[in-house]
């Protein structure tokens, strides 16, 4: 190696690494997916399982309470959830919070999946913020015998006033258990939040 050379490589190699830990997040930071129609899709890797966490945003020009009505209305969520069969309010808990039942229609061969969440909302007085959680209850509700209960769920939606609209945030983390295909899991993780969001979005701004 000429004189030099090896000064030289040294600092080649130093800047290719400096470039690798910039441009590959760390494990438990949101990676940038996808957006459309104004909707942003993130996802970072899951502690339960092969089932990427998911975190999705956007705007949409309607007043924030009628976003969480929207929102904690269980017995409409067949008519935009994607895969919802059934979902109901069980039991109420108290003023903000109650206990909800929900069935999906899991693409074949997978079995369908039912899920028990307790649910809460919350508003911040200070700022009009309010936000849902939602967490797995899994023994609140008798277990079917066709359907797998999603044991690990938990879902925080967050709604923000904004100047003539709310901005809606939600992550979402699950373990739906079982046996699933590596394709499915990959839809699962990017395409079913999208979804999720574009019907929301066209159901609270159609309502407005």
């Amino acid at each position: 190696m000429k004189p030099g050379g090896k000064s030289i490589l040294l600092l080649l190699v130093a800047i290719g690494l400096t470039s690798f830990r910039q441009t590959t997040p760390p494990m438990n930071e949101w990676v940038y997916e996808r957006e459309k129609k104004g909707i942003k899709v993130f996802t970072k890797k899951s502690k339960w399982g092969k089932l990427r966490d998911s975190k999705v945003q956007m705007f949409v020009p309607t007043p924030i309470n009628d976003v969480v009505s929207f929102l904690t209305d269980f017995d409409n969520y067949t008519n935009w959830f994607p895969r919802c069969k059934q979902a109901r309010i069980v039991a109420r808990l108290s003023d903000n919070e109650f206990i909800a039942y929900m069935l999906f229609n899991a693409p074949w061969p997978v079995a369908d999946r039912d899920c028990v969440l307790r649910v809460k909302v919350e508003k911040d007085t200070k700022t009009g913020a309010v936000t849902i959680t939602e967490t797995s209850e899994p023994k609140s509700v008798a277990r079917h015998a066709e359907y797998f209960r999603i044991e690990q769920i938990v879902s925080v939606w967050k709604m923000v006033p904004k100047d003539g609209g709310t901005e809606i945030t939600n992550e979402y983390a699950s373990n739906p258990g079982g046996n699933i295909p590596d394709w499915l899991i990959n839809t699962q993780s990017v395409d079913n939040p999208m979804v999720t969001f574009e019907n929301l979005q066209g159901k609270v701004v159609t309502t407005k």
